[in-house]
């Protein structure tokens, strides 16, 4: 397996391992984390260690890359981003990303999107991201607003789905077209995908 370096100045992106679970339970059992995600909050632990095998599944599938998001100065785990839906055949996968909740608007949103972007676009040879966001989600919309070259595309009825509610959400995407990775902090790819 070869080892991949993501990093863009204060985080690293890597997939989580097992030894990672009590970190991650520790922020993803706030419900303000999950309040906007598809998934629950982490009742236990046991439900960390079911999202960490999720993840490596996924990409084992190579139909989804859900890196976790690391503090390079300490190792501190503090959210995930990633690429789901992965659709090889129209070179386009779905971005999202969540932040503990200690971590929100520390300035860990750009560096985590110029890290997936340069990801999706360099390494999976991707040529669109879409990002969907639910139109009660304020604070992750006005952050998406302020990503260089991505364009909001309009409302999608019943787009995402959460505790069996539909939600409409604003759609946005960013394509190789419009990619300027000069305009995002500069990323360190080192090795290759795992």
């Amino acid at each position: 397996m070869t080892s991949v370096r993501i990093a863009c100045g204060p985080i690293e992106l890597r997939l989580p391992t097992p030894g990672d679970a009590a970190a991650l339970f520790d922020i993803a059992r706030e419900p303000a984390v999950s309040r906007y995600l598809e998934w629950p909050v982490h009742r236990t632990v046991d439900d960390s260690h079911t999202y960490i095998a999720d993840a490596a599944r996924l990409w084992a599938r190579r139909v989804a890359f859900l890196p976790c998001i690391y503090r390079v100065a300490d190792g501190q785990l503090l959210g995930a981003v990633g690429i789901s839906h992965l659709d090889r055949g129209n070179r386009r996968g779905e971005v999202g990303t969540w932040l503990g909740k200690a971590y929100q608007g520390r300035g860990y949103n750009l560096p985590a999107k110029a890290a997936i972007f340069r990801v999706g676009f360099d390494l999976l040879g991707l040529h669109r991201l879409e990002l969907a966001v639910g139109v009660d989600n304020a604070r992750s919309l006005r952050s998406i607003r302020t990503l260089p070259a991505v364009a909001h595309e309009g409302r999608a009825a019943l787009r995402l789905w959460r505790d069996g509610t539909g939600v409409d959400a604003e759609v946005f995407a960013i394509t190789t077209r419009d990619w300027d990775p000069c305009a995002y902090p500069a990323v360190e790819l080192g090795g290759g995908l795992p």
